[in-house]
């Protein structure tokens, strides 16, 4: 097997979900150093076991990386046992579909937490590493409930809140040779974890050094990129725009 990530190491969160463990033996088994975190310790130890017995290398680790410290922490197991980082995969699939009306405030808390401040976090955590070396790769898998999906506006929030951060963050380091790119999952069948995972993997090449700021679409076997937000109509005049002019402007925008 070619093993293309041989002396990398790799931090890949979540790795209870299935993308997270796909991710994780796919960079071991390419020959990465592997840090597999989850809030699950049994998970993450589990994961690590089966690593380390088909003899690849990785260490767990149940930190809270939706904390700063936690954050922190996690870098620097991975720099401290395997000597430095060059990869982070972020696995944040938010989980709560149901009608908006139902949708609680701890529910909310609960899944945002977990998913954009758990990716944010690490990121910005790494990045610091990463600014440092002048290199690194960051990939975030999350779902594509932003799309609009009815009954998921919790997750399209935690979702969209990582793809927009991604496009950020891929401005603010790609000037120190990071990239960061995100994955869109529709479901989280076996198929499209593998498939997710798949795609990290081909992000982390060097041959993938002028992808950025890219939002990758996935299900099953099937693999799309979507377009970055852009104008599409406008109008334009001097000073601010008054109601009355809005009834003759505001229709330009549709047609």
């Amino acid at each position: 097997m070619t093993r293309r990530f041989q002396g990398k190491v790799a931090i890949v969160t979540g790795v209870g979900h299935r993308a997270g463990r796909a991710a994780s033996m796919l960079f071991a088994l390419e020959g990465a150093s592997v840090v597999v975190n989850d809030t699950d310790t049994l998970a993450a130890e589990c994961l690590m076991n089966e690593i380390n017995h088909s003899g690849g290398m990785a260490v767990a680790d149940s930190g809270d990386v939706s904390t700063l410290a936690g954050s922190d922490a996690v870098v620097a197991r991975a720099v401290e046992t395997f000597g430095g980082l060059d990869i982070l995969v972020n696995v944040r699939v938010p989980d709560c579909d149901r009608p908006l009306v139902e949708t609680t405030a701890q529910d909310f808390d609960r899944v945002v937490s977990y998913t954009l401040r758990g990716a944010f976090m690490t990121t910005r955590s790494s990045s610091v590493q990463f600014r440092q070396q002048h290199s690194g790769r960051v990939v975030s898998i999350t779902s594509d409930a932003g799309l609009g999906d009815s009954g998921r506006a919790v997750s399209a929030a935690a979702s969209e809140g990582i793809v927009g951060m991604t496009r950020t963050a891929a401005r603010d380091l790609g000037r120190y040779g990071v990239t960061c790119n995100a994955i869109a999952m529709s479901g989280s069948s076996e198929n499209g974890s593998h498939s997710a995972a798949s795609l990290a993997g081909t992000l982390c090449l060097d041959l993938s050094s002028n992808v950025n700021g890219i939002v990758f679409g996935v299900d099953g076997g099937d693999l799309w990129t979507y377009s970055n937000p852009s104008i599409v109509r406008s109008f334009h005049k001097w000073g601010p725009s008054t109601m009355d002019e809005m009834d003759h402007l505001f229709p330009s925008l549709f047609k």
